[in-house]
């Protein structure tokens, strides 16, 4: 991965799979052992190049290529295989079907569609050794057959970068129980999975990968598919949701897909998500809420928020799904205000409003303590 692409990942799950080169985030020595692991705070991520002309569904290879052509706020999906790989039909035609089954899980749910756009198929220029290990694979990753430290990095180049205002949504052959989302910048969400999603939804292994003879619970049941569809949330901004709010929910554990739900709050933040209701979920002339900010504040804390063009006199919305709280916070400068937490308050989210114009939701777990 180039050391310009600086992630942190709301999950983990699979064997050995990943470490961000030349830093420490990520499970202990880069290796994703069964379970789940959360970070507090978002990704960073270089965006490389803008996306080129949308095109339509191809389940043939092609080289990176198309984007959105000026569409905005969508899920895109990829197929990316190394150039050293076989392509594999039936992982197109099995991600074509997921995408489908998860958009109307979704859809059941919140009560409408999220903005979906058609898959793309994309040859990696790099084979499967450079993108595991990078240009110069030392002896320990080329050995170690679950190592990826590149794979997410050589991935975005293949696919051409991370566009604003899209949930990239990637199915990587090749980078075996790899598991990891996150939303940040404008609307940047991404999600990538690799062969044990594949895999078991396609039933069809690629013995040159990582397939599921190195797995356990990763490939069995509803956790593959539910896998996707959790992922798929991280990027509209669904946190993990705090254990003082019980209740069944995909974002707490996935393996129950299909048979599961979303609580009360994570449907709230969705129905105002430009993914699902388009443009109109935000004022594009009023203040903006980053989506870096934390994601978990105590009652009682006094907390910073930071974005842009805040202004002295706005008013600051606390929602969770019961009622919304508005207090005037304290203004730093146009990129920052404080406030204390009130008491009582649920996970959902936080606007800022400039008058009517409304900033970007910011979803936010609100906790009785960290």
């Amino acid at each position: 991965m180039d050391s310009s692409i600086q992630t942190m990942y709301k999950d983990g799950w699979g064997g050995r799979t990943w470490q961000a080169a030349n830093r420490g985030d990520g499970p202990e020595g880069g290796r994703m052992a069964g379970g789940n692991w959360e970070m507090r705070h978002a990704a960073v991520i270089a965006i490389v190049v803008a996306m080129l002309a949308f095109g339509g569904v191809d389940m043939q290879p092609v080289e990176a290529s198309a984007g959105d052509g000026g569409r905005q706020f969508f899920v895109q999906p990829y197929y990316v295989y190394p150039h050293d790989q076989p392509y594999h039909v039936e992982y197109a035609q099995a991600i074509d079907g997921l995408s489908s089954e998860i958009r109307h899980w979704y859809a059941d749910r919140v009560g409408r569609h999220f903005r979906f756009a058609q898959l793309k198929v994309v040859r990696s220029p790099d084979d499967y050794l450079v993108m595991r290990c990078g240009p110069q694979p030392d002896a320990s990753c080329r050995d170690d057959r679950q190592a990826i430290p590149f794979m997410l990095g050589s991935v975005l180049r293949a696919i051409g970068g991370l566009p604003s205002r899209q949930s990239t949504w990637i199915f990587a052959q090749g980078a075996g129980g790899f598991a990891g989302a996150n939303l940040f910048g404008d609307y940047v969400g991404f999600a990538m999975l690799g062969d044990w999603v594949l895999e078991p939804i396609s039933g069809v292994a690629e013995p040159a990968g990582i397939p599921c003879i190195f797995a356990t619970w990763q490939c069995q049941g509803g956790v593959p598919k539910g896998a996707a569809a959790h992922e798929l949330g991280h990027t509209f901004g669904l946190h993990h949701p705090p254990a003082e709010f019980p209740g069944q929910s995909l974002m707490r554990w996935h393996g129950d897909y299909p048979d599961t739900e979303l609580l009360a709050h994570e449907v709230m933040i969705l129905r105002e998500s430009p993914l699902f209701v388009g443009p109109s979920a935000f004022d594009e002339r009023g203040p903006w809420l980053d989506f870096e900010n934390a994601d978990f504040l105590a009652w009682g804390q006094v907390a910073t928020l930071s974005g842009h063009s805040f202004s002295p006199g706005d008013a600051l919305e606390l929602r969770d799904a019961r009622h919304s709280i508005f207090l005037t916070p304290d203004f730093l400068t146009p990129f920052s205000i404080t406030f204390l937490v009130p008491e009582g308050l649920d996970p959902g989210y936080a606007r800022v409003w400039h008058g009517r114009l409304q900033s970007n939701a910011v979803p936010i777990n609100f906790v009785p303590t960290l």
